[in-house]
C-alpha cells in the first residue's frame, strides 16, 4: 500500500517550527503594544518609540503570515495556494518595513533610527521580515 501524494508532502516538523515562530512574533507584537501604550501615556517620545512600534506592527502581521504558512505546511500539496499567498504577503511586509523606516527617518528625525538601540531594532525588523520571506518561500517549494 502506498500513501497518497498529498500525505507524503506534509511537513509536520516544519509546521511545528513555524508554530514557534508564531509565538516569537506574538512576543514582539506584545512588546510593540507595551511601548505604544507607554508613548501614548507620555512616558516616551515619538522618536524613542518609533522603531519599537514598527517592529510591533510588523510582528503582528508576521504572526498572521506564519499562521498561513503553518497551515500550508500542515495541508501539504493542498496548501500550495495558501503558501503562495503567504509568500506574497511576506514580500509586502518587507516592503512595508522598509518604507516605514524611511518614513521615520524623514518625518520624525534621523535620530529616531540612528541610536544603538534604534538601529538594532530597525535591523531586527528587517531581518524578521526577511526571515518570513525565506520561510514562505520554503513553504511554496515544499507544498508543490
Amino acid at each position: 500500500m502506498t500513501t497518497p501524494p498529498d500525505e507524503r508532502r506534509r511537513s509536520p516538523g516544519l509546521a511545528l517550527l513555524t508554530g514557534i515562530l508564531v509565538l516569537a512574533e506574538a512576543f514582539l507584537a506584545r512588546l510593540g503594544v507595551m511601548v505604544w501604550n507607554e508613548q501614548r501615556d507620555g512616558h516616551l517620545t515619538g522618536a524613542e518609540a518609533a522603531t519599537f512600534i514598527v517592529i510591533g506592527v510588523s510582528a503582528a502581521i508576521g504572526a498572521v503570515l506564519y499562521l498561513f504558512t503553518l497551515c500550508a505546511f500542515a495541508r501539504g500539496v493542498r496548501g500550495h495556494g495558501l503558501a503562495r499567498f503567504a509568500s506574497g504577503l511576506a514580500l509586502l511586509r518587507l516592503a512595508g518595513v522598509m518604507v516605514a523606516l524611511v518614513a521615520i527617518a524623514f518625518l520624525i528625525d534621523v535620530s529616531a533610527i540612528a541610536g544603538l538601540q534604534e538601529t538594532f531594532l530597525a535591523a531586527l525588523a528587517v531581518l524578521d521580515a526577511l526571515t518570513a520571506v525565506y520561510a514562505t518561500r520554503i513553504a511554496v517549494r515544499r507544498t508543490r
